[in-house]
């Protein structure tokens, strides 16, 4: 049987957000009502094509001190198009198997995910925003839940997968051209944050 991902109508987005693009400052409530109300697990084949769906993804940036963990992928990875990409985020999918309730299985989904990455005790977790990049084919079919997690971080999962470094934020600007898209995005909204 094949993956069931968690998804949410993108018209429902298109209502919360309309055609802004970037880190959206939505309520955290509002997230978890749509979320609730209107989530749904469709295959995974279907989801990665249907722009009619939004599949719904945790990105969390860890932060330990002043400084912002620096995942780059490896060349062991899958994704050839993501090879040696910069990523300040870590998520993926939420699966059926996560739990049946669609919001139980995000927060599930998104704990699972960050374990299977990072070993890291959370301090705390702050919400920051959704991340709706309407660019590509790829990003049309997605929606990012952005959170930044204080962290004591005690080492990699996947080591085979990801380098690492940390980063105050005056230094992640030297990654710019070889960021993912969203991890672009989720360091404009930290730099514009830290000048307020």
């Amino acid at each position: 049987m094949s993956e069931r991902v968690l998804v949410i109508p993108s018209e429902e987005i298109l209502q919360i957000v309309g055609n802004s693009e970037g880190i959206i400052n939505v309520e955290y409530s509002t997230i978890q009502n749509v979320i609730s109300q209107f989530g749904v697990f469709i295959d995974r084949d279907r989801a990665e094509s249907d722009e009619n769906y939004r599949q719904v993804i945790p990105y969390v940036v860890m932060k330990e001190q002043d400084k912002f963990l620096v995942l780059r992928r490896t060349t062991r990875q899958g994704e050839k198009r993501l090879h040696n990409k910069i990523s300040l985020g870590v998520g993926g999918h939420i699966n059926r198997d996560d739990n049946e309730q669609p919001w139980q299985a995000f927060l599930k989904g998104m704990e699972r995910e960050i374990n299977e990455e990072v070993r890291v005790r959370i301090l705390n977790l702050s919400y920051l925003g959704l991340i709706n990049d309407l660019s590509s084919p790829v990003s049309r079919v997605h929606v990012g839940i952005a959170f930044v997690a204080d962290v004591i971080f005690e080492g990699l999962n996947e080591p085979d997968m990801f380098t690492y470094t940390w980063c105050k934020l005056s230094e992640l600007a030297k990654f710019l051209q070889h960021m993912e898209g969203w991890s672009y995005i989720v360091f404009q909204e930290l730099r514009r944050l830290m000048q307020n």
